[in-house]
């Protein structure tokens, strides 16, 4: 039939696409002759592709690197000092081992130290990482997530008081209070929690999906974490729930300039506090190791369950936690 024939036919721009004969995305200065049969191999093989010979320089031993979901245990590798290393063959052989894009990982290597490469399952596979960073003089670290504790946010806040030299917390919706010394404040982090909602109702017939109805919602509300020198869990300010009164003149009708006042505020009160503002700025190269929370609920609708309704939502709640306890324990990596 004319129909199957012209299936069959292959497209003029199939035709026409160029044949490789080595892996793609590496340059050709990259690549790895074979000894044994000349042929030109990806840095990353432990064995030529098309003969099957060892390649010398290139360890067999290899670990499989397996992620965890968000809601399982894992171990995350944090950048140390990367000022001597050569970044790009690093990040070909580090996406390679990782199943990433070079582009990612060229990323957050570029991005300085503090930051997480990636999150894998065990701790032998943190380690296989870890050394293979430093066989490019980049420093790295192994942190557990036990350490970050990031299902638990930090206790939040219902509002404080300056005291002199002495900082008032009221604890949101319990009646107690603590006290915090200037001495004592040693972080401060600005960030952003942000929720997404696509609500979607679609009808499926003969093979076919139709869209009847879709509408999307979004949420942002700025927070303020703080850490003392000795308190690994923290406060956390939110700006819906907070009252700003100790702010007192300065009491800004908009939420984001009480959160930026109350900052210096802090700052203020304590000068030797630390404050970790880059969230906004690197919350996208956060994704890799540390991606935001998705999920997608259906439901199918009527009498034929032909219409089915979708709900898909986001939040970065356990990124931004794993982002702020990773901020304390830097700081008292340095203290």
């Amino acid at each position: 039939m004319a129909g199957d024939s012209d299936q069959n036919i292959e497209p003029e721009w199939l035709r026409n696409l160029p044949l490789r004969s080595e892996e793609p995305g590496f340059s050709p200065d990259q690549l790895i002759k074979c000894d044994a049969c000349g042929k030109a191999n990806a840095p990353n093989r432990v064995a030529c592709l098309y003969c099957g010979t060892g390649i010398d320089g290139v360890s067999t031993t290899r670990t499989e690197i397996e992620f965890p979901e968000n809601w399982e245990s894992g171990y995350n590798i944090i950048l140390g000092d990367a000022r001597s290393a050569d970044l790009a063959p690093a990040a070909d052989q580090i996406a390679s081992m990782l199943g990433a894009e070079t582009e990612t990982i060229n990323a957050v290597l570029a991005a300085g130290r503090g930051l997480p490469l990636a999150r894998v399952k065990t701790e032998s596979q943190a380690e296989s990482i870890s050394v293979k960073l430093s066989e490019f003089g980049i420093g790295s670290t192994i942190v557990a997530d036990e350490s970050l504790q990031a299902a638990s946010p930090p206790t939040r806040l219902r509002s404080m008081t300056f005291e002199g030299s002495s900082l008032r917390l009221e604890l949101f919706n319990r009646g107690r209070f603590e006290l915090l010394e200037s001495s004592e404040l040693a972080l401060v982090i600005p960030g952003v929690l942000v929720q997404g909602k696509t609500e979607s109702v679609e009808r499926r017939k003969r093979g076919r999906i139709k869209t009847l109805r879709e509408a999307e919602m979004a949420s942002d509300e700025p927070v303020l974490d703080i850490y003392s020198v000795n308190e690994p869990t923290g406060w956390r300010i939110r700006a819906s729930g907070f009252d700003f009164s100790c702010l007192g003149e300065d009491k800004s009708l908009l939420v984001a300039e009480n959160m930026q006042k109350l900052t210096a505020k802090l700052a203020e009160f304590s000068p030797a506090v630390s404050i970790a503002a880059d969230y906004a700025k690197i919350s996208s190269i956060l994704e890799y190791a540390w991606p935001i929370e998705s999920r997608r609920d259906t439901l199918a609708l009527g009498l034929n369950r032909k219409e089915v309704s979708s709900v898909f939502t986001t939040n970065n709640s356990l990124q931004f936690n794993r982002y702020s306890r990773l901020q304390w324990q830097l700081y008292e990596k340095k203290v």
